[in-house]
């Protein structure tokens, strides 16, 4: 099976830099795109990016884009003054990169109004085709677009020979006016032809309780979040 071509986008937000260096150490991506202060980022976690671009406002060390650039990796500068945020036009270069997977770090934080926006663009991203997360210590965000089906497994956390399984939610949260059509099967609270509104916060909290669960809808688009405390 061929393998998808997978980006990873590394923004300038809050980032643990342990959990980050766990959760690649076994994964690799075909481009990584540094952010703005994500190349500061990228430093702290170990990995070269293979882009950069922004207008770099909130990198404090400025030596880093000479060491970079020294070293001949591509590098795009954008004015202060623009209609995009830096992890946006990060975004659209995946997309003019043929992207069919992204994997954005750093997209969460303090700023809620730069989380917020970044949540939007994984629609954006899947209006493109492209399968699209945003991940940090505690979560593991997606949009979804009806029609669609998935299939989601326990997660476990291994403690010496033994495994138990991961406290984790489920949550699911309409991002467009209403979605409708869902389907929610091997979860705690299961949910059948059910129609969720942007308004409501019924699909907050569920579990998935067999070994696999499976999500459906027939329309709109709906947040998905896997998260722990």
């Amino acid at each position: 099976m061929k393998k998808k071509k997978s980006i990873l986008i590394v923004s300038g937000g809050s980032i643990d830099v342990d959990f980050a260096k766990e959760y690649l150490r076994e994964r690799q991506y075909d481009h990584i795109i540094a952010a703005d202060s994500g190349l500061a980022h990228c430093k702290e976690i170990g990995i070269e990016p293979t882009d950069i671009l922004g207008d770099f406002d909130s990198l404090r060390n400025l030596e880093l884009l000479e060491y970079y650039r020294q070293k001949g990796i591509p590098l795009r500068e954008f004015p202060t003054r623009k209609d995009y945020t830096d992890t946006h036009l990060a975004v659209k270069y995946a997309i003019d990169l043929k992207a069919e997977e992204v994997t954005i770090l750093g997209a969460t934080g303090t700023r809620y109004d730069h989380t917020l926006a970044n949540i939007s663009l994984l629609a954006l991203l899947r209006d493109e085709g492209i399968d699209a997360q945003i991940v940090d210590a505690h979560n593991e965000i997606e949009i979804l677009r009806g029609p669609a089906e998935k299939k989601y497994k326990k997660k476990y956390n291994r403690k010496g020979s033994e495994t138990e399984q991961k406290k984790e939610y489920f949550s699911i949260i309409a991002f467009s006016s209403e979605v409708t059509g869902i389907d929610e099967e091997g979860f705690s609270y299961p949910l059948h032809q059910a129609t969720l509104y942007n308004k409501e916060s019924i699909g907050v909290s569920n579990e998935i309780v067999e070994k696999e669960a499976t999500l459906r809808l027939q329309s709109g688009y709906l947040i998905v979040m896997r998260t722990t405390d």
